[in-house]
């Protein structure tokens, strides 16, 4: 980059943005210059998380708020939009996540305080206050954001703060917001009926993915297709479970699973109506009639177990080259499963370009297995060696690139399965 293109050398020398740049270098914390959508600068402050680092992203209009403010006292928890401080009063405070108007009923938790108990609407400004009668020497508190966790993050409908407990490190802290958070809102749940959760930071949620391996350029035109109510419907449950990877990849999953009756006896029923078709079958003869058993008793490739039957009905509806083409339209999609390292335990990686591979068979295996570990959630993991695949986890994380191919693979069977619209 030019010098005359960095972000920094747009700024008027008065700006905010480099008196802050001063107080953060002074602070001895990292930062970087970047960009925004409209090419103005902006400082990225960074703040410890463990081993990781998050960025801080400051704008000039909004560095005045900052001002003044020690980002080396506070440090980011794990992949929580959580933040604690390292000095003063210990306190943790994470995000919550809920439907908007779950978060203003907030307000009807008994003991909430309002900032302004005048009008009714700005109820929502305030906090409920969670002691225990055990002695503990930590409280929690819900309610509107403090200013530190707003400069800190974009995201304050609401927040639970925990305080008074010391941590000594970051894994310490991240593991105590994990049991004692969940624990409160768990029970708030119980008793309100109040859904919340703690809010994560998604590092895949903007993974890009091609919508067609071909652009579109022509208008809409009426469809010459009919498509299967429930198996649709399946689908749209899965488009609208965006954000809940274990539940949207069940849900194509089930898509596949509603045809497997249709493809996985394909070859069988043609087989049958071939027998039965010949001029010469009788029904009078026991042989005829002992060849029509033997082959409805046959348990081959195609039907049978699960897993031969989504073989079946994958190899009947998606051609390889289809595949392949998807693969070279998504190229982080691509890199997500032909990656060495998988995060997803249990899976290896595919040979997507290897000419000796068969991928709609290595597909159908992987796709088996992580349907068995969403699926088998007992306790001693259902007999999976990998045990459960749990919600926020890493390896639920990992599970929206998967859900890209199974997205795919919806559609393409859908398609096969899909009749002709009447006129």
């Amino acid at each position: 980059m030019s010098l005359e293109k960095k972000p920094v050398n747009s700024l008027d020398p008065d700006s905010p943005l480099l008196t802050l740049e001063e107080e953060v270098r002074a602070q001895g914390a990292e930062y970087k210059w970047s960009n925004s959508y409209d090419d103005s600068a902006c400082l990225d402050v960074e703040i410890k998380c463990g081993r990781r680092s998050r960025y801080i992203t400051i704008s000039e209009s909004d560095a005045p708020g900052y001002l003044g403010f020690e980002f080396a006292k506070f440090r980011g928890l794990g992949e929580y939009e959580a933040y604690e401080a390292l000095a003063g009063e210990p306190c943790i405070e994470v995000a919550l996540a809920g439907n908007y108007p779950r978060l203003r009923m907030l307000d009807r938790i008994p003991g909430w305080s309002s900032d302004d108990p005048s009008p009714r609407w700005s109820r929502s400004q305030g906090v409920v206050e969670v002691r225990g009668d055990r002695g503990e020497n930590w409280s929690a508190e819900l309610g509107s954001p403090s200013k530190n966790f707003s400069l800190l993050s974009k995201y304050s409908a609401a927040t639970l703060r925990i305080k008074g407990r010391n941590n000594q490190t970051h894994d310490e802290a991240l593991k105590f917001l994990e049991i004692a958070g969940s624990a409160i809102l768990f029970e708030i749940d119980l008793k309100y009926g109040i859904p919340l959760t703690m809010r994560r930071i998604r590092p895949l949620g903007g993974m890009r993915v091609s919508r067609r391996a071909v652009r579109v350029d022509t208008p809409p035109v009426l469809p010459r297709l009919q498509y299967a109510t429930e198996p649709l419907s399946l689908y749209w449950y899965a488009r609208s479970a965006q954000g809940m990877p274990l539940l949207e990849f069940l849900a194509y999953y089930q898509v596949l699973e509603y045809y497997f009756p249709r493809y996985s006896q394909r070859d069988l029923l043609d087989k049958l109506r071939n027998e039965l078709r010949d001029p010469t079958f009788r029904t009078d003869d026991d042989r005829d009639l002992s060849r029509i058993l033997r082959i409805s008793q046959q348990s081959g490739r195609g039907y049978g177990d699960e897993r031969g039957q989504l073989k079946s009905t994958l190899r009947y509806c998606v051609s390889e080259d289809a595949i392949s083409g998807f693969f070279d339209a998504n190229l982080e999609v691509r890199e997500h499963f032909s990656n060495r390292r998988q995060v997803i335990g249990g899976l290896t990686s595919l040979d997507i370009g290897g000419k000796k591979v068969d991928l709609i068979n290595a597909i159908c295996e992987r796709v088996y297995e992580i349907r068995c570990r969403v699926v088998h959630s007992k306790e001693d993991g259902g007999g999976q060696q990998d045990g459960l695949l749990m919600p926020f986890s890493p390896e639920a994380e990992s599970l929206r690139a998967e859900n890209i191919l199974m997205r795919f693979l919806a559609q393409k069977i859908l398609i096969a399965g899909a009749s002709d619209l009447p006129l």
